[in-house]
Parts: structure tokens; C-alpha cells; sequence
């Protein structure tokens, strides 16, 4: 997106303050779906999110092959009354992760939902930019050291620079505006 049709705050404030996006990517006209650590990143001309990955995936191949990707992101409002049916499943459960997810979806609910279109690069290292990501995702990260090490840091892993090229956000009562 230029930086006549820039992204609006509300979109930029959420970029900023979560933690993960589902990334979308296909090759063949088979989808493929993960949810990924980002670090969002503003220019004055464009707005682009950094993320890295194994090169040994479905997401990295996707994207050799197909450059154009789909990115969800939640904003999460708490849930005043009620309960769902994943609190008595999550007592049912102990798994831990089952019960993280479980807990997030019985005190949460998504207000907006925003996807993003847009095209992926993978930064090549021995281009010049390469540690300039890397070094703004390192930095960004919010996940913990050896997550930072296994994704970001590893040698087998590949920094992708994913340019906003469309918007559209959706609310609750299904009222859509596209950027």
C-alpha cells in the first residue's frame, strides 16, 4: 500500500500490539494455513510484516512458488457473561496446551477481524537488507529465547518481507470497509 492509501490506525495499532497472524499461503490451488510469529514494519511508501521460517516447510515452498499470501489478525475484546462449551470440556482435558486455548477462547471473542493481502520476498542473506530484518524481527520477538534461537536465528531458516498490498476489516455486526 502507498503511502496515499495507508493503513488506518486502528490497523496499525493492532500490527503492533499482537502477537501472532495466520498466514495463508497456496501453490496449486491447495491452501495452507500456519500461525506465525511477525514483526510489523512501516516505510513512509509501504507497510510490510517480517517473518521467518524453516525452509523444510509447506509455507516457505508455497512461497517460492506462489508469492501472493493471505494474512488474519484478531483484535480480542474479553466476553462479559457466559460461559461455552470448552469450559467443561477444558475440565474434561489436561492438556496444556488444550487448556490455553480453551481458556482463550472462553474469555475472549473477536471484535474485528483484519486480512491483508499481500506479496512475499523472500530476503535472500547475502542481501544487504537481510540482517536489517532479521535484526528488526530478533528484536520484536515476544516469544522466548530459544523460540527466538529455532526461528529467527537459525541458519536453516529463511526471513520473508511480505508487502501489504490490501486490507479489508470486518466487525461483529458483518460491516466491512476495505483499504
Amino acid at each position: 500500500m502507498s503511502d496515499k492509501e495507508s493503513l488506518p490506525e486502528s490497523v496499525t495499532s493492532l500490527l503492533k500490539t499482537t502477537r501472532f497472524i495466520h498466514l495463508a499461503t497456496s501453490f496449486k490451488d491447495v491452501p495452507h494455513v500456519s500461525l506465525m510469529n511477525y514483526t510489523y514494519y512501516h516505510t513512509e511508501n509501504n507497510d510490510y510484516i517480517i517473518i521467518s521460517t524453516p525452509k523444510d516447510t509447506t509455507k516457505y515452498n508455497n512461497i517460492l512458488q506462489n508469492p501472493n499470501v493471505s494474512i488474519l489478525i484478531h483484535d480480542w475484546i474479553s466476553v462479559k457473561n457466559g460461559s461455552t462449551e470448552a469450559e467443561s470440556v477444558s475440565t474434561k482435558r489436561r492438556n496444556s496446551l488444550y487448556e490455553l486455548l480453551a481458556n482463550l477462547n472462553k474469555n475472549e471473542i473477536s471484535r474485528v477481524s483484519v486480512m491483508l493481502d499481500g506479496k512475499a520476498n523472500v530476503i535472500d542473506e547475502t542481501n544487504e537488507s537481510y540482517d536489517f530484518y532479521k535484526s528488526l524481527h530478533l528484536n520484536n520477538s515476544k516469544i522466548d529465547e530459544i523460540q527466538s534461537k529455532n526461528y529467527i536465528e537459525s541458519n536453516d531458516n529463511a526471513i520473508i518481507l511480505i508487502t501489504i498490498k490490501a486490507c479489508k476489516v470486518t466487525d461483529t455486526e458483518n460491516n466491512i470497509a476495505e483499504y
